[in-house]
Parts: C-alpha cells; sequence; structure tokens
C-alpha cells in the first residue's frame, strides 16, 4: 500500500476559469463536467474531457486547468 506522501505525490487538481477569473477547484473531472452541466454552461463532456491529453482545456471563455497538488 502506498504512503501518504506517495499518494500525493500523483495528485492533480482542476481548476475552472472564466475570463481568466477561478471560479472552482475540483478533484477530477467527472466533477467538472457535472458542475458545468448544471449551471448550464457549453463545455466538453467527460468523455471529450478524459480523452484531452494538453491542458488547459479552453471552450469560449472557459479554461481548465490541471494543476499539481503542493
Amino acid at each position: 500500500m502506498a504512503t501518504y506522501k506517495e499518494q500525493l505525490k500523483n495528485r492533480y487538481y482542476y481548476v475552472l476559469t472564466e475570463k481568466n477569473i477561478p471560479l472552482a477547484t475540483f478533484g477530477n473531472l467527472k466533477k467538472v463536467s457535472d458542475y458545468l452541466e448544471d449551471e448550464g454552461k457549453d463545455f466538453y463532456k467527460y468523455n471529450t474531457l478524459v480523452r484531452k491529453e494538453e491542458f488547459p482545456v479552453e471552450r469560449g471563455d472557459l479554461k481548465v486547468y490541471k494543476v499539481k497538488h503542493h
């Protein structure tokens, strides 16, 4: 079993911004997708976000950044 430090070493967060203003921070892409769907915003679905290799993912004024946990 991995130690706590080893688990943190590979942890990332996803930061959602609109017009360069941070809206929220999420632990996984499913929550990002659900949040945007609930807000009625036009953004990629979860299945598309999972396949994205490069971050930030942009669409219109919305961006999702992948940031390393410190």
